[in-house]
């Protein structure tokens, strides 16, 4: 499967919704069974935080849907204003409110009935939008963007201004806004730093680009350990740093294939992250442990027990 985006349930065992091109979006169910329950290209989807039985997707350019049954049976959801979207048009659930969810088009639009009517919460941005996040904490804090530019708000609920982010460059791939800070947030780029990083609502940046590879960063993921556990996926390979690391990256591809990381989610339930791949379906694993995982030997450390060997 070529993933687009993914949504995963905080229950154990899991359940994961997942849009793919041609393929539909699909849901990977308590019994470990990948069902089928969208059709055309599956683009964003996401499980209800309150009931995993019901799910939310979208097909390309913006066409909503929703189940309440797992996916056996699909209603549409009416799209706000009757309007088109991106290919992949962002869609959210808003993380604390119940039956809240958001969706953006040229506009951010509010739901706060399960996507039965539709209120604008941004001024028109003159394009559609390539992305849409809710602070996990706060979810009257809210950033988007189109093609390179941030859009940061934090008054969601009123039409309001949305405010322009300065001092990115390159086309922006990811938004990751911290799980309990909402003025931290994380942006992957195409831009030479790959990575930034801002502790104050986008005001002023850092650039986390240190030793990552010469790789495309898609993908971005908070963890909520207590210290500001980052995970980015880029074209190659998964990447991990927090405020232990030194200002170092460490590879945690985990047998990972050499594939495009489209989306990064972590499950807290069973403490699993989940890694969406444009080519080779959804992988998961434990999520980064100091104590389990280790840097390329130096052949120095190596020594050979009993030397000469004659088996192992």
């Amino acid at each position: 499967r070529q993933f687009y985006k993914i949504g995963i349930s905080q229950t154990n065992p899991v359940v994961v919704t997942g849009g793919s091109q041609d393929n539909g979006t699909s849901v990977y169910v308590t019994n470990g069974i990948w069902t089928d329950w969208l059709g055309a290209d599956g683009m964003e989807s996401f499980v209800d935080k309150n009931n995993a039985s019901i799910l939310y997707g979208t097909s390309q350019f913006g066409s909503l849907y929703k189940s309440t049954n797992g996916g056996l049976s699909v209603s549409g959801i009416s799209t706000p204003d009757n309007k088109s979207g991106n290919w992949v048009t962002p869609f959210e659930q808003d993380p604390i409110l119940a039956n809240t969810i958001y969706t953006g088009y040229d506009q951010v639009y509010k739901s706060t009935n399960g996507g039965s009517t539709w209120t604008a919460v941004s001024q028109n941005f003159g394009n559609n939008l390539d992305h849409l996040k809710v602070a996990p904490s706060n979810s009257t804090y809210m950033y988007a963007a189109r093609n390179g530019i941030l859009y940061r708000n934090s008054f969601v609920g009123i039409v309001a201004n949305w405010s322009q982010l300065s001092g990115l460059t390159g086309t922006i791939n990811s938004i990751a806004i911290h799980p309990t800070n909402p003025n931290k947030v994380a942006v992957a780029t195409t831009g030479a730093q790959k990575v930034y990083v801002s502790s104050n609502g986008g005001v002023t940046w850092t650039s986390y680009l240190y030793d990552l590879p010469n790789f495309t960063a898609q993908a971005l993921v908070w963890e909520n350990n207590g210290k500001d556990g980052l995970y980015v996926g880029m074209n190659y390979g998964v990447y991990y740093i927090d405020n232990e690391s030194n200002n170092s990256w460490k590879p945690f591809s985990n047998n990972l294939p050499n594939v495009i990381i489209s989306e990064l989610e972590i499950n807290y339930a069973e403490n699993k992250l989940y890694a969406a791949t444009y080519g080779r379906g959804l992988w998961r694993t434990n999520l980064y442990d100091p104590s389990l995982s280790i840097d390329e030997f130096e052949v120095a450390d190596v020594k050979l027990f009993p030397n000469p060997a004659s088996n192992e």
